[in-house]
């Protein structure tokens, strides 16, 4: 506990002990016994996190802001509160980017320069950390969104922009982190999602310039890889050819401890394009199962797109995500979703939000149900003297005859049905 002494010439004193049970006093200086009573209150807030190693309340956080630089020497001075190291965007930003650079992946650090350069662009780089609330951070997300970014982008750079002040918080830079109010979730973008066909398939595969082009499409709609990571981490090595699978390495995933890659089959649709490489003598077959095209300055995105239109078909948004989304939606009807996402390495939630699609097959095929219901549910319902149809009587006989005869049509449906309860309780 804290206690306020007063001196003769109306100088207040708060006396306190510290962590290390040591006593302490701090001038406040010849302020009114209300205004002294605000700040013993305020000290003793101090002296409870530091004992407890809790997080500051709101109430004492927004007070700790608010204060001038007199009375944060003071508190700075009686061990309250540290000196701050840095006190401006620019080296908050540039300090936590020189931390992360020897633990992270190279395309990581672009990320948070990306991020650093639309905080400076907005903000300037010599903005006090102080001086940034949750308002500030609500103008920045809307500075993007006039910039024309997507939303799912935004909240990417958003969730980065958290992680950076996240970092001054740790380094008693800031009390609060004044990103936290802005939302850095991912939403699921249906409208961008795109089915492709085996028959289209193939016809992109066949307007490739290379065999090594036809196994990056094949690895991405057949096997389900993410590319480039995935698909340019396999390695010949990794194949079993004789049990029918091989190994993804997953650099994505591969800070997480058993995500370090995953087993896939051989697919029967994937099988000719790997031994068209396997054994081609005219390949140069070396390490890595994709070798003349792992050059990280070839924009695979572009060459892709021409790969498209030279097979006659309309380039579709995300490209390589949606030949593996496809597959994941083919998967998903055949097997159970325990074994699709073992297989595509990732899980029934994500699976759900972000990759299995609604096609427009699946509204057909309902139609096509539909219909066959009805013809023989009216056919099977006899007439009474009267000409009208005896429902009673047939009802179960003609559902029990549509049952039987869709049965092999009907299981895909039923392990597809079987496989959204599941996710839906896991969502």
């Amino acid at each position: 506990m804290a206690s306020i002494t007063k001196h003769p010439n109306g100088c207040k004193i708060i006396q306190f002990y510290d962590a290390d049970s040591k006593r302490r006093t701090m001038r406040v200086g010849k302020v009114s016994m209300k205004a002294a009573e605000a700040i013993r209150v305020r000290v003793e807030c101090l002296v409870s996190a530091k004992i407890t190693g809790h997080a500051l309340d709101d109430v004492t956080g927004h007070w700790l802001k608010t204060l001038d630089k007199v009375m944060t020497g003071k508190l700075t001075k009686a061990g309250l509160i540290k000196a701050r190291e840095s006190a401006t965007l620019g080296e908050l930003i540039n300090n936590f980017i020189k931390l992360r650079t020897g633990d992270v992946k190279p395309r990581t650090v672009a990320k948070y320069k990306v991020v650093k350069k639309h905080l400076i662009d907005h903000f300037g780089k010599d903005t006090p950390l102080k001086a940034l609330n949750a308002g500030e951070a609500k103008a920045w997300r809307a500075y993007l969104i006039e910039r024309g970014l997507a939303e799912n982008s935004i909240r990417k750079l958003s969730g980065i922009a958290k992680t950076m002040f996240n970092y001054g918080i740790d380094k008693e830079l800031l009390i609060k982190n004044p990103f936290k109010c802005l939302p850095s979730t991912l939403v699921p973008t249906r409208e961008r999602h795109f089915f492709l066909s085996h028959e289209d398939t193939e016809k992109v595969i066949k307007a490739c310039p290379d065999a090594e082009w036809q196994l990056i499409i094949a690895l991405a709609r057949y096997g389900g890889l993410r590319t480039p990571s995935e698909t340019f981490s396999l390695r010949w090595e990794d194949i079993n050819w004789e049990r029918e699978r091989f190994y993804v390495r997953s650099p994505k995933t591969e800070r997480y401890e058993g995500k370090e890659g995953r087993i896939v089959p051989i697919f029967p649709e994937l099988r000719p394009y790997l031994d068209q490489c396997f054994f081609d003598p005219a390949e140069d077959r070396g390490e890595h199962v994709i070798a003349k095209h792992r050059i990280r300055s070839e924009n695979l995105r572009t060459t892709f797109h021409k790969i498209i239109k030279r097979a006659g078909l309309k380039p579709w948004p995300k490209p390589f995500q949606n030949l593996r989304s496809s597959r994941e939606t083919e998967l998903v009807e055949q097997f159970p979703i325990q074994t699709v996402v073992a297989w595509m390495g990732n899980s029934p939630a994500v699976a759900m939000q972000s990759y299995l699609q609604v096609r427009e097959s699946d509204f057909e095929q309902a139609l096509r149900n539909a219909l066959q219901y009805t013809a023989v549910y009216t056919k099977s319902v006899p007439q009474d003297e009267e000409g009208e149809n005896d429902v009673s009587q047939c009802e179960s006989e003609a559902c029990e005859e549509v049952r039987n005869d869709a049965e092999g049509e009907n299981r895909a449906g039923r392990t597809r049905t079987c496989n959204q309860q599941i996710m839906s309780l896991l969502l």
